[in-house]
């Protein structure tokens, strides 16, 4: 018995916008992890490296060709919040320069 192309065409559209939204979040997860794909199963060591880079430069994902760390480094001091997310820990990092905007004052998002 045919199906009538008629009934098809709402699963279509649902199928089309399921992935449209799953590429769109990929996409801005993509964008604002500075054009890198995500880190997975992070251990302790990659922890510690991702706050350093971030203590040195100001986002996770950046490195530095500095050989002498700069002058605020020697104190620099986190304040670890913890957010409820499916995401394993992997925060935005606009969440992150959010959250030291607000708390710290420093608004320089570059």
């Amino acid at each position: 018995m045919p199906v009538p192309f008629e009934g098809l065409i709402p699963y279509a559209i649902m199928t089309a916008f399921f992935g449209l939204a799953g590429h769109g979040v990929q996409a801005i997860r993509y964008w604002d992890n500075g054009w890198k794909n995500d880190r997975y199963f992070l251990d302790q060591w990659d922890q510690k490296m991702m706050q350093r880079d971030f203590y040195l430069t100001g986002v996770y994902r950046g490195q530095t060709s500095e050989p002498i760390a700069p002058e605020s480094f020697k104190t620099a001091n986190r304040i670890e919040q913890r957010y409820d997310t499916p995401y394993r820990g992997q925060f935005f990092s606009l969440r992150d320069r959010l959250f030291r905007g607000y708390v710290f004052g420093d608004w320089n998002f570059s």
